[in-house]
C-alpha cells in the first residue's frame, strides 16, 4: 500500500482541453473533407499528367475523406465533452488528452515523463514499464496502430499533444516529476 502524495494533498489537478486548438483542428478537417469531397464531385483537371491521373487523383480524396473525416468526428467530440484534457492525483494521472486517450495510468506504471518534438508540434511522452498492456487495451483498429507507431518513434504508446492542453508545459513536467519522486519516496 502506498502513501498519498504530499504534493497534491488528496485533491487531484486537472488540466483542461484547449478548445481553441480544438476548434482549429475542426476547422481545419472540415476545409479538408470538403476539398476531398469537391475533387470527387466535380472531378477538377490540371495539366500535370501525374497528378491528372484519375486513380491517384480520387485515391488521394478518398484517402483525405475518411482521414480527416475521422479528425471532423475526433474534434467534434473533444469540444462537446465535459472532461479535462489530464487528470493528476494520487493514484496516476488520467488520459483523456491523446488521440489514443489510454484512461487511467498509475504511477508504479510511469517511468519518465519527456517532452519531444514531432510534426511541428511538441508532446508530452508517458513512457511506462508495460507499453505492451496500453496497446492491447486498445480495441480501435486505427488508435492502436497509432499507439504502436508512437511506440516506436517516442519510446512509448502514450503521447500528448502539448497544445492540446491548455497550460504551461514546463510547469505541467514539474509537476509531473513531483508527482513521480512523491510516489517513488511513498514506496519506499
Amino acid at each position: 500500500m502506498t502513501k498519498p502524495l504530499p504534493m497534491l494533498n488528496k485533491q487531484s489537478i486537472s488540466i483542461p482541453l484547449n478548445k481553441s486548438k480544438l476548434t482549429k483542428g475542426l476547422i481545419g478537417s472540415l476545409l479538408f473533407v470538403l476539398t476531398s469531397l469537391w475533387i470527387l464531385l466535380y472531378q477538377p483537371t490540371v495539366s500535370n499528367p501525374i497528378f491528372n491521373n484519375p486513380l491517384l487523383k480520387y485515391g488521394a480524396a478518398v484517402s483525405g475523406f475518411l482521414f480527416f473525416g475521422f479528425g471532423v468526428i475526433y474534434f467534434s467530440r473533444k469540444l462537446a465533452g465535459k472532461k479535462p484534457g489530464l487528470i493528476i492525483d494520487d493514484e496516476g494521472l488520467f488520459d483523456n488528452a491523446s488521440a489514443a486517450a489510454v484512461g487511467r495510468i498509475p504511477w508504479m506504471n510511469i517511468i519518465r515523463v519527456v517532452t519531444t518534438q514531432a510534426m511541428n508540434q511538441q508532446f508530452l511522452v508517458i513512457v511506462v514499464n508495460n507499453p505492451e498492456h496500453y496497446i492491447n487495451e486498445q480495441h480501435n483498429a486505427i488508435k492502436k496502430k497509432g499507439m504502436i507507431y508512437n511506440f516506436k518513434h517516442l519510446g512509448s504508446p502514450i503521447a500528448i499533444a502539448a497544445g492540446g492542453l491548455k497550460c504551461n508545459l514546463r510547469e505541467l513536467l514539474e509537476i509531473l516529476d513531483a508527482g513521480l519522486v512523491a510516489h517513488r519516496m511513498a514506496v519506499v
